[in-house]
């Protein structure tokens, strides 16, 4: 083996060709040839993309100041916290839907949606549902009839007919106390400040306005009125009240707005045999007051109300998203067709047409969702268009949009996801 070792070195120094050059093997390296100067085409080609990504961040930039100007009111050190603790909660996952309502009730007015969760107010809790059925919150309440009212992530509580009332930011307790006489209707506003009108201790009623660390704002007594609902404008610091009186055997509905820093109303409109059920502050400066007979409507800059009357139809179910505020009316008492009304501004509304009763109301972008004889159906709110329709289930109480596509249905004793596509 090793003969055959030296035998096979030998044939290769007989191979070699080194020895047969005339210039030393040491001036022959393999080096890359030298760079060729780029031409102006490749230095311009080159330089682009930087410009380009230099261009992207400014656009960033502006885009997410201008979003942090738009929500700058939002954006305060309470609202971040709710946020991140929402965000961290609703890492874990649920065992999806349905899910059981806590408590043995919930009244279709206390379910909505909120940020892709469920908000269900039951005659126990408040609990927050996440996008796979985890519990994100559960606030227990001791409240006889309690009702909802929201504007962003802000809830108040309260106990219509008693005097416990509770204010929640995203999935905390920030407030919790007692009403001097029995509370009549609440409002919120996304700041947190919030007003509840409550029996006159020296007469039918009083309006109170609170700032958001429970330090009370305002005070108005109304001497022969009862309110019966209450709305603030987007940033807290107006707001409207409806109240009702009987005037010689007549129903006498009111509309005062209040600036909270005047002590005198804005402006008072009445309206004769039609009870105000309902009000809102839209973000286009609309104001709205749902009575059983008329919706009363006026602009913010001049508070000069008018009337649309129902012609003999009655309302089944009213929403006030962003600057449209819908509306649903009926010509029967519990059965029979429906005509959804689209209203922005003082024009006239858009009609949208449904074979059965409209029970429940939920917005999204630009849709709106009735629930309809156990069914979802889905319009667009521009052209009065059907998109999409899906059963809700026979015992479907209320229906909450959270997006386009996807809804929630609050049942008898469960919340379901329902997806539109």
């Amino acid at each position: 083996m090793a003969k055959h070792r030296e035998k096979h070195t030998a044939s290769k120094k007989v191979v070699h060709l080194q020895e047969f050059q005339e210039e030393p093997q040491a001036k022959v390296e393999y080096e890359d040839p030298p760079a060729e100067e780029p031409s102006e085409e490749k230095q311009k080609a080159w330089q682009a993309p930087k410009a380009f990504y230099r261009v992207a961040l400014v656009l960033l930039v502006m885009v997410l100041g201008l979003a942090i100007w738009v929500n700058r009111e939002s954006l305060t050190p309470e609202n971040l916290w709710n946020w991140i603790q929402l965000q961290v909660r609703g890492s874990g996952e649920g065992d999806g839907y349905p899910v059981s309502i806590t408590g043995s009730s919930v009244a279709e007015g206390n379910f909505l949606a909120q940020d892709g969760n469920a908000v269900v107010l039951s005659d126990t809790a408040l609990t927050v549902l996440g996008p796979s059925g985890q519990e994100l919150a559960s606030i227990r309440h001791s409240f006889n009839q309690p009702l909802l009212k929201h504007a962003e992530e802000a809830y108040l509580l309260y106990n219509q007919g008693g005097t416990g009332y509770m204010v929640v930011r995203g999935t905390e307790t920030v407030l919790e106390g007692t009403a001097e006489t029995d509370i009549l209707a609440g409002a919120v506003a996304s700041d947190g400040r919030f007003a509840l009108a409550t029996h006159g201790e020296d007469g039918a009623s009083q309006l109170t306005v609170y700032l958001s660390s429970g330090r009370e704002q305002f005070t108005y007594r109304f001497s022969r009125d009862y309110v019966t609902a209450l709305a603030f404008n987007g940033d807290g610091t107006r707001g409207l009240a409806c109240t009702v009186r009987s005037e010689s055997g007549e129903l006498v509905s009111k509309v005062t707005v209040f600036d909270f820093n005047q002590a005198d109303p804005l402006a008072e409109y009445e309206s004769r045999n039609n009870l105000l059920l309902g009000a809102g502050w839209g973000e286009n400066g609309v104001l709205y007051a749902v009575g059983d007979t008329a919706l009363l409507r006026a602009q913010a800059s001049n508070l000069s109300f008018s009337e649309y009357d129902y012609q003999g139809r009655r309302p089944t179910a009213y929403l006030l998203e962003g600057s449209r505020f819908y509306l649903s009316l009926s010509a029967y008492e519990h059965a029979g067709p429906s005509t959804l009304l689209a209203f922005r501004g003082l024009e006239e509304p858009l009609e949208m047409q449904a074979q059965d009763r409209i029970l429940s109301l939920s917005a999204s972008g630009g849709n709106i969702g009735a629930l309809v004889d156990g069914e979802l159906v889905v319009f667009d709110a521009s052209t009065g268009q059907e998109l999409a329709r899906a059963q809700a289930g026979s015992d479907a109480k209320s229906v909450a949009l959270t997006s386009e596509s996807a809804a929630y249905v609050l049942g008898v004793s469960e919340v379901r996801a329902l997806s539109l596509q």
